[in-house]
């Protein structure tokens, strides 16, 4: 279990986030472990409890819930090879100018802009796409 802060307007069970990290601001504040480095940049999480207590952030003044959360898996599109599911491999970012496809947020992320060592947990199918790459949906994470 993971506690953090997260913005009041969204804490929800079920929310789920990629955390980017902390701004300058973040530094001055007294809540900087819990709320920004208990969390690992770029990874994904999902709100699994709220509480009641909140607080300020500096940012923007508003108001910050203390939630539970838990790092879930990435859907990410990789190209297609032959592997088992748990392989480690190093994920090549995929370039496209299709912002229409409903696959493109799967391929175009700035969690994986860059070469990235990844752990294929599932592959979940062939996918369709416009530009004729050979494309793969995965549940993955970033290791």
């Amino acid at each position: 279990m993971v506690i953090s802060l997260i913005p009041k307007n969204v804490a929800n069970k079920g929310y789920q986030f990629t955390h980017l990290g902390g701004t300058e601001t973040c530094q001055k504040c007294k809540f900087l472990t819990v709320c920004v480095n208990s969390l690992e940049v770029n990874f994904t999480y999902e709100v699994t409890q709220i509480r009641e207590k909140e607080h300020p952030c500096l940012i923007d003044n508003s108001m910050m819930v203390v939630c539970e959360v838990k790092e879930i898996n990435d859907m990410l599109s990789v190209k297609h090879q032959k592997y088992l599911d748990d392989v480690i491999l190093t994920r090549e970012p995929i370039e496209c100018v299709e912002i229409l496809c409903e696959n493109y947020d799967f391929c175009v992320s700035s969690k994986y802009n860059k070469p990235t060592k990844i752990k294929i947990l599932k592959n979940l199918g062939k996918i369709d796409c416009p530009l004729s790459y050979q494309l793969v949906l995965v549940e993955g994470k970033k290791i």
